[in-house]
């Protein structure tokens, strides 16, 4: 491993001379592997080893959690792969009008549900369904059950709100830690309580940010502003520049 700044240069210089390095991705999200392969980078899927990843609470700006968290995604499975080169990666979804539906976000509607709809759902949920109310928004993650789905899902109902994705490039032996960010603007239909349960049902968003996915076949968004692939969970355009500036593509 290098420690002066002359072995740093000469880690550095070495890189530039392998023909094909080493890149890991510290991520099992198909998405993320998907966007990698469309754009011709090889590279080895890796899980990273963070098991309870923090809830973002609002006290940094939210490109900046999306960027650390990022880099601690990295940062846990460098030590097994110092010569390699390791992407990052987390998203988080904001939404920042907390005027907007904050009552019918509480509890899931009392109205008589069909038998399918109905067992996606109880009369109140869990106090853990509800998302992190941060001074910069709130943030949406994972949803842990249909019935927090269906929660986001209604908040977002018809309104706009901000994706941000963090990525981070790491090389342990040259001492790089670099990371970037993006942020889409987002737009969801207005959606029928009907419709919530239907797309829940289809396409089981529990594994996404938000509760939804932007490139489901079962679409919701009505419209969006800056990046798809951001959205859709890596910020590969501002990827993809600290990528060649170490000739990784």
């Amino acid at each position: 491993m290098p420690h002066t700044a002359i072995d740093v240069l000469r880690a550095i210089e070495n890189i530039f001379k392998m023909p094909k390095p080493c890149i890991i991705l510290a991520s099992s999200s198909p998405r993320r592997s998907d966007i990698l392969k469309e754009y011709k980078i090889d590279f080895i899927p890796i899980e990273h080893k963070i098991i309870n990843e923090p809830e973002y609470l609002g006290e940094i700006e939210p490109s900046e959690f999306a960027k650390n968290l990022a880099l601690d995604k990295a940062k846990s499975i460098e030590s097994s792969y110092p010569d390699c080169f390791i992407i990052g990666s987390d998203t988080i979804v904001i939404f920042d009008d907390l005027s907007i539906g904050a009552a019918h976000y509480s509890s899931v509607p009392s109205s008589p549900l069909s038998p399918s709809a109905a067992s996606l759902s109880s009369s109140e949920p869990e106090p853990d369904t509800l998302p992190q109310r941060a001074n910069r928004g709130l943030s949406l993650g994972k949803p842990k059950d249909a019935v927090s789905a269906f929660n986001m899902l209604s908040m977002l109902s018809g309104n706009t709100h901000n994706v941000y994705t963090g990525a981070a490039l790491i090389n342990k032996n040259i001492r790089l830690y670099e990371s970037v960010y993006d942020k889409t603007e987002v737009k969801i239909k207005k959606l029928s309580d009907e419709e919530i349960y239907g797309y829940i049902h289809e396409s089981k968003p529990f594994d996404k940010a938000g509760a939804y996915g932007i490139q489901d076949s079962h679409n919701i968004v009505e419209s969006y502003s800056g990046s798809y692939k951001n959205a859709e969970g890596l910020c590969i355009e501002t990827l993809i520049p600290l990528l060649k500036r170490y000739n990784l593509i």
